[in-house]
């Protein structure tokens, strides 16, 4: 990473931090759910990350070795790893109540979770209350951090499917706006033309204006909705 820039050249700092969110941090924290649990000998693998991201922020900054950990983090703009990996790890947890009936996971689920499939022999249900309390597992994590969740997930409902969405329904409610190529030239007109298709939508009664990143008119789907706008406020 040193070879892309330091403080005095290369790179912006802005960059550096989505190089690391994107290619360094997603490869370091990699299967991170077969030791990330309750109970697990967790410290030495969390020091290693940590080392990792202070590596990250002295970079990201350009601060002296002896700066504390913590300033520099937040400069850099980037969470403690312990609260990443919490994060990860919540949501690893909500991905097992998304996955289809027939996953094999699911027999090692508890009843409530297992979507009907039947148990295996060691599912955690069936062992006794000294065995549950001495076992340490990320399964064991799953079942009880499912517990709490109260909404259902389909993964195959009919709405999530090429054609039944409101798009494909109403294709004449809606229109993109997104720019034809990157040159200074094309992005000025861009503008100009974004900016009046914005206060036409905003005088119109029953229009909406969404800004989304740009693959929403290349895929019909915004993976990153900024913002949504309605009667000249945002909802």
């Amino acid at each position: 990473m040193k070879m892309l820039g330091n403080s005095s050249h290369g790179i912006l700092p802005m960059q550096k931090r989505l190089l690391y969110r994107t290619c360094i941090l997603p490869i370091a924290v990699y299967g991170f759910n077969l030791w990330f649990f309750k109970g697990a000998p967790i410290v030495k693998n969390i020091n290693e990350l940590k080392k990792i991201q202070h590596k990250a922020d002295l970079w990201i900054t350009g601060a002296f070795q002896t700066s504390s950990s913590d300033g520099i983090e937040a400069i850099a703009g980037l969470i403690p790893i312990t609260l990443h990996m919490r994060k990860l790890n919540g949501r690893h947890h909500l991905r097992y109540g998304s996955i289809p009936s027939m996953h094999a996971i699911n027999s090692l689920l508890d009843p409530q979770h297992a979507k009907n499939h039947p148990p295996y022999k060691t599912v955690t249900s069936k062992l006794t209350d000294k065995q549950r309390f001495n076992l340490k597992s990320p399964i064991k994590d799953v079942n009880e951090h499912l517990n709490g969740v109260r909404e259902c997930f389909n993964p195959f409902f009919s709405l999530f499917s090429p054609g039944s969405r409101v798009v494909d329904h109403f294709p004449s409610r809606f229109s993109f706006h997104s720019p034809s190529s990157s040159s200074n030239e094309d992005l000025f007109h861009h503008l100009q033309n974004l900016d009046q298709a914005f206060r036409s939508s905003q005088t119109a009664p029953h229009n909406i204006a969404i800004i989304a990143d740009r693959d929403i008119e290349k895929l019909q789907v915004a993976t990153a909705v900024a913002h949504i706008w309605s009667d000249n406020s945002i909802v």
